[in-house]
This record gives C-alpha cells, structure tokens and sequence, in this order.
C-alpha cells in the first residue's frame, strides 16, 4: 500500500511532505459495551417558540417557507449570491483524504501518513460523492444545515452508500420526549404545500449523540435508509438553525443591496434627463425668415422642430464634445440691449451617477461580513479603500481557510459514524485537500494542505 507522511498545522500554515511506504492494515475493531451505565444523556423539550406551527412536522419559518423566500432574496443580490458560492468552493475544497495523525513533530504539528482505504473508497464510489459532497456543502452555507442520506446493507451489518436529500425539501417532525431526539425527516419537494402523503418519512441519525443509536439501528431491519441533519449547533433553535450570514437579512442590508439597483434602474427608466435649457426669442425667427409672423401654425411648428433637431444634433453625442454653438443678434441703438440673443442655460443634473454608492458599498461590506469573507478576496481592498493587490487577497484567502476546519468537521461527521458503525479503524480520519496561495519568495505559487 502506497502513502504518503505530511506534517499539518490545524492553523492553515503549509505543509512539509514526505514520502514513505508500507503502512500497517486497518486494525477490525469492534466497540466495547463496557459496564452498565447509572445514566446516559437526554436532550431537554425543545423551545415552545419553533412548535407553535407544527403539523405533522415542524414548520420552517411562519408559513413553512422559508427556504424559499431566502432563495428568492438571494438570488436579487450580487454580493450575497457570490458570498454563499465563494464560501461553498471553498468548503468544499479538493479531494477527500483518507490518513492517521502517525505522531507530534517538536513544533506541536502533527505528522499524518495519507491512506489508501478501499472499505471507504468502495462506499463513496456507490454514489457520485463528488457531487454529493458539493451540494450538502451548498446547501450548508445557505441554511447551516445538511442532510445526509445514509444507506445500509440488507442485512444492516454496514453502511453501503451515502447521498443527500435537499436541505430546502426536508422538515422535521417533532422532539420526542422519550429519547430527547428528532424521530423522524419528511421529505418533499412540494413544502411549503406538502401533504403527508406527498413525503418520504426518514428515521433521523443524530450527529452529536449516534453513538448511543448504533445498536438500535443494527436491530431495526425494517428500515435501511437514514439521515443524518449535519447542522451548526444553534444558541437557541432546537430545530432549524440560524446561519450567521442571516443577519445581514434581518438587520435591512440585504433589503439594500436589493433595493438601490431596482430604484436606479427604474429611475433610469423612466426619468426625464435634460442637459441643456435654450432660449430662443421669437425675434429671431422674425429677423430670419420673411413674414414669420403670416405663416401658419404648422409652417411655424416644422421650422421649430427643424432648429430643435440641429441644436440636439450639434450638441449631444460623444462626437460633438467642445464643440461650439454660435448664435447672432442685434443690439437696440437706443438702449443697448441685444434683441433676439440666444440663452443657454445647463441644468443640474439632481440625479448624480454616483448616487447611493457610498449605501451600495456599506451593504456589500455588511454582506459580506455577516458571511465571514474579507472583501480583499474579491478586490474590494479595505473599508479604508485600499487594496495592496496580491498579498491582499491571499492573506483574505488564508484567513477565510483558517476558518474551514470547524464547518468541515460538521459536513463530515457522516464518516466518524461509518467508522464506527463498520467497525474501521478508530484511527482513520477523513480530511479536505486545498490548494493554498503562498508568496513567490518560496518558489511555487500554491501549496498543497490537508484540513
């Protein structure tokens, strides 16, 4: 068997690897029952506040929609769309790694040797989990909440496969009071409008507490598919969690970011924009065409449309910028006033282009930091407005990897309980490969890092 010994640093700071061969095999192991326990631990009665609109399930939000207008605001905002897709790539990273933490290097880092395990290599390949992976990710960092759809053997001896259900198509049925967990996952992409006919029921794996869910689930073979919510433990809900970038929804940024672009365009759409006020006195059709003053109503209309389309003509487009307009008058004798003169005002224009941007940029920095992205990473520099280009962004990128670990120990805590439910070598660990940026001073334009 092939591997390959790295050291790591949870911090996020390259890697030195090292090359090595014949790793030990995967050691069977199966858990201790150990003695009888006094006790073991129960969750307490979820808050009335999420049960008070329950049928058969609890509802998502007050009319059990909530994914659904948080999509429908989303997809209006440029910055917050991106935000949720950049962290998604990002959490998502590379390729999953199998390894062992083989020991502690003098530095407090420690050394892992990568594993080419097939019992694991042969579940994921039952599905496409790259695809798999990527939406529970997505999902995650809109909802902070992930289903994993766990598959066993007929016989319940192993987990054979894992996939997904859609985070927007899944509802929880109530706590029960007995065992202090969620029983039960409906399923449906008609909610808000499902009925209980229209749902797949799914026995819920709990992330925190499986452990003391394996050998029920081994002895209940009227069932072979489970799920697992893979959720960021809530201050308050017992349900469904509140992701950290719903505060920009909740405090008025989003309705900002949303709502200044729709007022330009409609503003742009229908606004009258005027440049110039020319005042022309009717003397000087009376100096430049003979008998003006007999001809009629509609002579005189076509000689004022014509003089309009060549002033507009002169003035306006890129090609007449600078340019000139001359007019002629006289001067009364008698007074010394111009009779006949042109006037030519320039209106203010009260509709500036740069209107609400500074409104613009304090939503975008809002936005982006109720979702952890330092704006650098995508070129928007400080909120000073300076940006020092490359090491800018690759300081944002490291930052915004700094903090992975934690949401990727969420997104795959499916694998601690294959790896135990399968009997695999409590040693084995699952981890995230990421292509990192590093400086030109070491050589190389990205290092390669395992979290």
């Amino acid at each position: 068997m092939s591997t390959t010994t790295i050291i790591r640093s949870h911090a996020g700071m390259p890697l030195l690897i090292h090359g090595g061969a014949g790793a030990p095999a995967a050691l069977s192991i199966t858990p201790s029952k150990g003695k009888a326990l006094a006790t073991q631990h129960l969750n307490p009665q979820a808050n009335d506040t999420e049960e008070e609109n329950k049928s058969d399930w609890i509802f998502w939000g007050v009319n059990d929609d909530f994914p659904r207008d948080i999509y429908k605001m989303m997809k209006r905002t440029t910055v917050g769309r991106a935000g949720l897709q950049k962290l998604t790539t990002n959490m998502y990273g590379q390729r999953l790694i199998a390894f062992k933490v083989e020991d502690m290097s003098d530095g407090g880092k420690e050394i892992i040797k990568f594993m080419k395990y097939e019992p694991l290599n042969t579940i994921l390949s039952r599905s496409n989990m790259k695809a798999v992976r990527l939406a529970q990710t997505q999902d995650y960092n809109w909802f902070a909440l992930a289903y994993a759809e766990i598959i066993f053997t007929e016989d319940k001896s192993e987990v054979y496969s894992i996939n997904y259900q859609k985070t927007s198509h899944c509802r929880f049925a109530k706590i029960d009071e007995n065992t202090g967990r969620i029983p039960y996952v409906y399923v449906s992409g008609k909610f808000p409008d499902a009925k209980v006919g229209d749902c797949q029921k799914i026995k819920v794996i709990d992330m925190i507490n499986f452990v003391d869910q394996i050998e029920e689930i081994r002895q209940d073979t009227s069932t072979h598919k489970y799920i697992m919510p893979l959720m960021w433990p809530d201050v308050m809900n017992d349900y469904y969690p509140c992701a950290a970038w719903d505060s920009a929804r909740e405090s008025g940024w989003l309705d900002i970011a949303i709502s200044i672009p729709a007022y330009k365009k409609a503003l742009f759409k229908n606004q009258m924009s005027l440049k110039y006020d020319i005042k022309i006195p009717m003397e000087y059709f009376d100096f430049k065409y003979t008998n003006f003053a007999a001809k009629t109503q509609v002579e005189k209309d076509q000689i004022f449309q014509e003089l309009y389309d060549d002033i507009n003509a002169r003035l306006t487009g890129a090609e007449n910028a600078q340019k000139a307009l001359l007019s002629f008058y006289k001067t009364d004798q008698r007074t010394g006033k111009g009779i006949g003169q042109w006037e030519i005002t320039v209106i203010d224009d009260k509709m500036k282009t740069e209107a609400y941007l500074p409104d613009t940029t304090a939503a975008d920095f809002q936005i982006s930091y109720a979702m952890g992205l330092n704006p650098a990473g995508s070129g928007q520099g400080t909120t000073a407005g300076v940006n020092k280009g490359g090491s800018d962004i690759r300081e944002a990128g490291l930052d915004l990897r700094a903090q992975l670990r934690a949401h990727r120990d969420i997104l795959l805590s499916w694998f601690d309980f294959v790896k135990i439910y399968n009997n695999w070598d409590t040693d084995l660990e699952l981890g995230i490969q990421d292509q990192v940026l590093t400086t030109l001073d070491q050589g190389k334009g990205t290092e390669k890092v395992v979290s």
